[in-house]
């Protein structure tokens, strides 16, 4: 992405948590969120994603995924 977008950023954090196997604790740790902030420093604590947005984001994703699976059988 070449702007910053909040959309983007919960889309990158929850790959990273899901592909990376990460604990969903990863993102509430401070260092974690001082390496996102360090990539953008005009970021507000607001711009960051939550373990609660992740985890929402991660089971609408999969919920999505199962519907399209259904689809196509």
């Amino acid at each position: 992405p070449r702007a910053f977008e909040k959309s983007a950023v919960l889309d990158a954090v929850a790959k990273f948590v899901a592909c990376d196997d990460q604990s969903l604790s990863m993102v509430s740790k401070k260092a974690f969120r001082n390496c996102l902030v360090a990539m953008r420093p005009q970021t507000n604590k607001s711009d960051l994603p939550s373990t609660h947005d992740v985890t929402t984001y991660i089971h609408n994703q999969f919920v999505a995924h199962l519907e399209a699976l259904k689809t196509d059988i």
